[in-house]
């Protein structure tokens, strides 16, 4: 039996927008989300706090339960859960080794094309006004 490893992703809002990341070593123009893989024992917000933390240096809590998404490698599955996250006030964003680029994309389908297909597949379904709505920050 091949290994499920749970994961969290944050959709961080400011202002109408979402912060993407660009991981070293992906060629062209292709962003994700922050977060990463559960350690056992963590609660999702706690996964989540600690991989925004690790790859931005943002303090966040999640603020909605959004989505989920999946991954499918021949050795291995990824199952994740997308969390609705504001912008910590004064948050200055401080990238780890691990990405080089981070972008405020708009909150619409035109930013999904540079975004990773993992995701990029679950958020073309989203209602972007929506969100925006109850995201005002």
């Amino acid at each position: 039996m091949k290994p499920i490893y749970p994961a969290v992703k944050a959709v961080i809002v400011k202002d109408g927008k979402f912060l993407a990341l660009k991981k070293k070593g992906v060629e062209g123009e292709v962003f994700e989300l922050p977060g990463g893989r559960m350690n056992y024992g963590e609660t999702h917000g706690e996964a989540l706090f600690r991989e925004v933390y690790e790859e931005t240096k943002l303090q966040v809590q999640p603020f909605i339960l959004y989505d989920t998404w999946e991954f499918f490698h021949k050795d291995f599955q990824i199952t994740g859960v997308i969390y609705l996250v504001e912008m910590p006030e004064g948050g200055e964003i401080e990238l780890s080794d691990e990405h080089e680029e981070y972008r405020f994309l708009p909150l619409e389908k035109e930013s999904l094309n540079i975004m990773d297909i993992v995701f990029s597949a679950r958020m073309e379904r989203w209602d972007f006004e929506a969100i925006k709505g109850f995201m005002r920050k």
